[in-house]
């Protein structure tokens, strides 16, 4: 039986336990005990270890941390690398987001492509090997974490308690090859202080009463909003202003004015922070409003707002590049660094931004906070680093890299080249493994945006695909 007539076979299967395993909104939620991310993310990880005790692997449970299901034997082994955590569902959505709902050839929800639906093809393409007894002189091992959206800490754990494979790839960007992953640098940037040094009693003064946008630092976030008080007439005219800046399509500006309240809303388009050019940043147009709000005389009561907004005006706008902030770093390897602004928060006194940075292989992580922290602190801003990760460069001759090119290009009919990206996959744990798959060069399966989804043909494709990457790489 080949590969592709197996696929076809158990369709109805591979399509149900996706449905399923996208069911569970496994995003990271309160430790409880032996469940480390949350209630959620253990039934995640649980259903697809039970999943693969039913195919006839070997599993194993690490702590909650993260799991894997085995095949083989062998000294020397392969790793095939998945995350079963995903996102908030964020705004927008046309389908339920953990619904699983299939319309034609889409199956749309949160984590179908980002990363359960990859999950469930690695699972069925190593059944797949084993029910064609292919001969393998290496063991394959499925690798399962938990927080990959979050920080880490699943496959971290994985690293320190566990055999590292001798190699291994990760279906989660996609095809052909990626080699090269950029740096990444999750930066916090805190501005204190409450009130500014003006009076609430001056018509021109506006108070802010809330200021919040986006879900993690890894989102380009779709919607920001502001809510404003103050003098009739201040009001209108920073409603004028706001609508004055309103773009069709994005950024798409609402203006609600009640009473003595102005409620602003910013409406851009969501996407992955790693590649912010391919959506619109709600957070960055909203501080372009508030900024032109201050422009035209009137100031906020808080002085953490203001300066805030002061540094992001001067030194961010709507680049994506870190230009403007003495990071506009470039190399021939890995591309142009890229900048997002992930979250923005008013509250308890103290305004703050977070920051998703991917940078050049050729920086190290000191080269871009030590420019930002000089910026920073013109303005009384303080600069936080929060997660990070190295960046990754497994060279294009490597056994590895030659073996997956192939398997792709008896795919596509295409020859190919690897590729370099901002995204960062669980490839650069390990000291020995790339991103492969899931999906094709030009495909826009909407990850970490509103109706998210993957394709029927997507799941049987790469549960072929994978397959024959597991018999190029482990078989004898």
């Amino acid at each position: 039986m080949d590969f592709a007539t197996f696929a076809e076979n158990n369709r109805e299967e591979i399509i149900r336990k996706t449905q399923e395993l996208v069911s569970i909104p496994s995003i990271e939620g309160t430790p409880r005990k032996g469940m480390p991310m949350g209630e959620d993310v253990d039934k995640a990880l649980n259903y697809v270890l039970d999943t693969c005790r039913e195919l006839g692997f070997q599993t194993k449970n690490l702590d909650g941390y993260a799991g894997y299901a085995e095949y083989g034997s062998g000294d020397e082994m392969v790793g095939i690398l998945c995350h079963l955590d995903v996102v908030p569902a964020g705004e927008g959505w046309t389908k339920p987001p953990f619904g699983g709902v299939i319309e034609g050839d889409k199956l749309f929800g949160r984590g179908t492509t980002d990363n359960k639906g990859p999950a469930i093809s690695a699972i069925y393409a190593l059944k797949a090997v084993q029910e064609a007894k292919i001969p393998l002189q290496r063991r394959v091992r499925l690798i399962f974490g938990t927080n990959e959206e979050s920080g880490w800490r699943g496959i971290k754990h994985y690293c320190e308690y566990e055999e590292m494979p001798t190699m291994a790839f990760v279906p989660d960007a996609q095809y052909p090859v990626i080699n090269v992953e950029k740096g990444i640098a999750q930066l916090r940037l805190t501005r204190h202080g409450t009130e500014a040094k003006t009076s609430l009693d001056k018509p021109t003064t506006i108070e802010v009463l809330e200021l919040k946008g986006g879900h993690r630092a890894n989102m380009i976030p779709g919607i920001c909003t502001c809510r404003l008080a103050g003098d009739a007439k201040a009001l209108h005219s920073a409603a004028d202003i706001a609508r004055g800046l309103n773009r069709d399509p994005y950024p798409r500006i609402e203006v609600s004015l009640e009473g003595e309240v102005l409620t602003l809303s910013v409406m851009g388009l969501a996407g992955h922070g790693s590649t912010p050019d391919s959506g619109v940043n709600a957070i960055a147009h909203m501080a372009q409003v508030l900024h032109q709000i201050m422009e035209a005389g009137f100031t906020f009561d808080s002085e953490a707002v203001t300066k805030l907004l002061e540094f992001l005006t001067a030194h961010v706008g709507l680049e994506t590049n870190g230009k403007s902030l003495g990071i506009g770093y470039s190399d021939e390897v890995s591309g142009n660094l890229t900048l997002s602004i992930g979250i923005l928060r008013y509250e308890g006194g103290k305004a703050y931004v977070d920051f998703d940075i991917r940078y050049p292989v050729t920086k190290q992580l000191a080269d871009i906070v030590d420019p930002i922290r000089d910026v920073a602190k013109n303005y009384g801003i303080n600069v936080d680093i929060g997660h990070t990760n190295r960046s990754l460069h497994v060279p294009e001759e490597s056994f590895l890299v030659k073996q997956l090119l192939s398997v792709y290009e008896k795919h596509s009919g295409e020859k190919a080249k690897p590729l370099s990206m901002g995204g960062g996959t669980y490839a650069r744990a390990l000291d020995n493994a790339v991103a492969f798959g899931s999906t094709m060069p030009g495909e826009e399966r909407n990850i970490h945006r509103e109706d998210e989804f993957t394709t029927i043909t997507d799941l049987l494709r790469n549960t072929v695909i994978f397959a024959d990457a597991i018999t190029l790489l482990a078989g004898k």
